[in-house]
């Protein structure tokens, strides 16, 4: 269905709506193929002391989710990343004439209480996920699949219920049935228990990451980290061995033969055989007592043997520092994260640390675009089907290190230009608002815009941010004193 609605420039705008639209689930779930009361497993595979090795018969992408949930630098490198880029999500509602609604920033705050906290208490268990669940999880996805994909679910009024990630590496893509120009478009399907769905319908939606366009297939930016991290993990495991064998102090017991051979009895001192079957008991007899020796045990005996200690040489002939440095680099560049993220800084100066924080700053939001155009989208659709002819913005807020009372200063400067800008009447009043982040003005509220109401900052002191890109220094806020003298201004 498609109406056309003039704007005040006289264009028109065509407003599109999908010709059909299926209730319920389309896409596979863990319940998919299942009876009613039946179990569901895990599927997880189980890394419990497993080698790194061994995902090397796995594919790429379960080989990557194997990593982020049980090896400690993958793990470290998906939880740092997915968590600074996990900022507050950001949505403004566009009418048709492309300006900020305020009816349809109310009607999206709507629908999403209506999908993130009121439930249908007659069904039971609410198996929705939040919205913050689902943010959190579309991020994860676009970081170990290179794409996030998900479908606005609608209840039996057609309306939109909940909004449900769907796992990419469970997508596979085909050619449709409509030609796009001189070729067919590029449909995903998903196997839904045993049969394959086409999920070329309106409620679905798909986004990549660094798409090739040579391929309809996306690539996970941690890609990388498959060959280095095996080749790490047989390093720390070789060295984990020379520890256990040549690292550690060993007892050391010398048997004197000639004395053991004077304490045989007599019927063993004339037959060489029975005189080594001797010795060999006597060592067998010596070695099990030893073994279950406890260090607050004492050692007793005869002048049969001589005790002394077996030194490690693990520090002087075999130094693995270097060469653990080395690959410390290479895991460091393969997960897209510096090393003092992965916890390997061992030195330099702060300098480099909050460089490399930055720059982990810009690859966080890296995976930020894609789950802003798929939640952009979706909502889009959902207000659509309440009857508003708009669209919606979804985008992230800046990623920032400091904390939220160390931003005061910046929230500061930032409202004077806002309110300067309002004053002058480059920007309305409903764009101030979203601005300064104070939420929909009050009804009645009286019109700011081009009034010439702010003056400026009258302080001779404005607020300073610190130069460091990243963080404050951490000073106090104490007088301080030279000499004995207090310099405090008085």
């Amino acid at each position: 269905m498609a109406t056309r609605k003039r704007t005040s420039k006289g264009s028109t705008d065509p407003v599109i709506l999908p010709k059909s639209l299926i209730k319920g689930i389309r896409t596979a779930t863990p319940a998919s193929g299942k009876d009613a009361d039946s179990s569901i497993s895990n599927n997880l595979t189980s890394a419990f002391n497993k080698s790194v090795t061994d995902v090397r018969s796995l594919s790429e992408k379960e080989a990557l989710r194997l990593l982020a949930r049980a090896y400690g630098d993958m793990s470290t490198a998906v939880w740092a990343t997915v968590s600074l880029a996990n900022s507050p999500l950001k949505t403004l509602v566009y009418d048709s004439q492309h300006q900020i609604s305020v009816d349809g920033i109310a009607l999206l705050e709507e629908v999403l209480a209506r999908m993130n906290y009121l439930s249908d208490y007659s069904q039971g268990f609410d198996d929705r996920q939040s919205l913050d669940g689902v943010k959190e999880t579309l991020l994860r996805d676009v970081l170990l699949s290179g794409a996030c994909g998900g479908e606005l679910v609608l209840d039996d009024l057609r309306l939109p219920q909940q909004f449900k990630p769907v796992s990419t590496k469970t997508l596979k893509f085909k050619t449709g049935k409509k030609r796009v120009g001189t070729t067919y478009k590029i449909v995903p399907t998903q196997k839904v228990g045993s049969e394959e769905v086409p999920l070329d319908f309106p409620t679905f939606f798909y986004a990549a990451l660094d798409q090739d366009p040579e391929s309809a297939y996306a690539f996970s930016p941690l890609e990388p980290a498959l060959n280095s991290t095996p080749q790490y993990s047989e390093l720390l495991e070789d060295v984990r061995r020379v520890v256990r064998r040549s690292g550690h102090s060993r007892l050391s017991i010398k048997l004197l033969t000639e004395q053991i051979m004077k304490a045989a009895p007599p019927e063993v001192k004339g037959d060489p055989t029975k005189m080594q079957e001797w010795m060999t008991a006597i060592r067998d007899d010596l070695k099990g007592e030893l073994e279950n020796l406890n260090p607050e045990m004492a050692l007793v005996f005869f002048d049969t043997m001589e005790a002394t200690y077996l030194n490690s040489e693990i520090g002087g002939k075999s130094e693995y520092g270097p060469l653990i440095e080395t690959f410390d680099g290479v895991q460091s560049t393969a997960l897209k994260a510096p090393p003092s993220v992965l916890g390997k800084r061992m030195g330099g100066s702060q300098n480099v640390s909050s460089t490399e924080s930055l720059l982990f700053i810009k690859t966080a939001a890296r995976i930020q675009p894609p789950v802003a155009t798929i939640l952009s989208r979706a909502f889009t659709l959902a207000i659509r089907l309440y009857g508003f002819d708009g669209y919606v913005k979804v985008s992230f807020g800046a990623i920032d290190l400091r904390p939220e009372h160390e931003l005061e200063a910046f929230k500061q400067m930032r409202q004077a230009r806002v309110l300067e800008l309002l004053s002058l009447g480059f920007l309305n009043d409903d764009e101030a608002a979203v601005q300064l982040g104070t939420g929909l003005r009050a009804p009645g509220a009286p019109k700011l815009s081009g009034t010439f109401f702010y003056q400026g900052n009258k302080s001779t002191e404005p607020p300073s941010p610190n130069g460091d890109p990243v963080r404050r220094a951490l000073t106090g806020n104490a007088p301080r004193s030279s000499g004995g003298k207090d310099n405090v201004q008085r």
